[in-house]
């Protein structure tokens, strides 16, 4: 049975909010498109209508929840020049809170893209799109005489991403990292921040 008020959203968001629903309660390879049908309430034509695949509808979801995070991030993106730490901790706070409330769905396509070149390429952008602006923030930090010199500021940075990637990933699965609670990571995340920045 779809959810409350599921039939008079537009199809499109319908699907989206569905499979996010649905990818909490089981894996991406268990999830059919008749479980999206059945929980979105839309017809099978109305999907393709609007997503190719199932892979499309994780990539769509994706670049939602992306918009977000990007929000969740600004303070170190235009704050950092003035109290780095600060601005780290506050960016990082919003943004493994936004992770943990989309868990299911990052962990899944943190999963699956490297099976899934058309998800690959997004995950690629995804990553490109953080690393890049915070690239700018050590340049502008170096150029004012508030981080040394060092490694290229945009390999520096994409290295930082992906490191924040995969230890993200290993706290929203649980148990590898032996930390009860994802927000356990900001601090060692900050810390890795400021000392390979700053």
């Amino acid at each position: 049975m779809p959810p409350s008020g599921t039939r008079t959203q537009p199809a499109n968001a319908a699907i989206l909010a569905a499979t996010e629903q649905l990818l909490r309660e089981r894996s991406f390879s268990e999830l059919a498109v008749n479980d999206i049908l059945d929980v979105a309430g839309v017809s099978r034509t109305s999907f393709y209508a609007h997503f190719p695949s199932r892979s499309a509808v994780l990539a769509a979801c994706l670049r939602r929840v992306v918009d977000e995070l990007a929000v969740a991030v600004d303070p170190f993106l235009t704050e950092a020049e003035h109290d780095p730490e600060h601005a780290i901790r506050v960016s990082l706070h919003r943004w493994v809170g936004l992770a943990t409330e989309h868990g299911p769905l990052l962990r899944t396509a943190s999963e699956e893209w490297p099976h899934d070149p058309e998800l690959q390429a997004l995950w690629f952008e995804v990553m490109a799109a953080f690393s890049g602006p915070v690239a700018g923030v050590i340049e502008r930090a170096r150029a004012a005489g508030v981080a040394p010199a060092g490694a290229d500021a945009e390999g520096l940075a994409a290295c930082l991403m992906w490191g924040y990637e995969r230890v993200l990933h290993l706290a929203l699965v649980g148990g590898a990292l032996g930390l009860d609670d994802p927000q356990a990571i900001v601090e060692p995340l900050a810390q890795m921040m400021v000392a390979g920045v700053f």
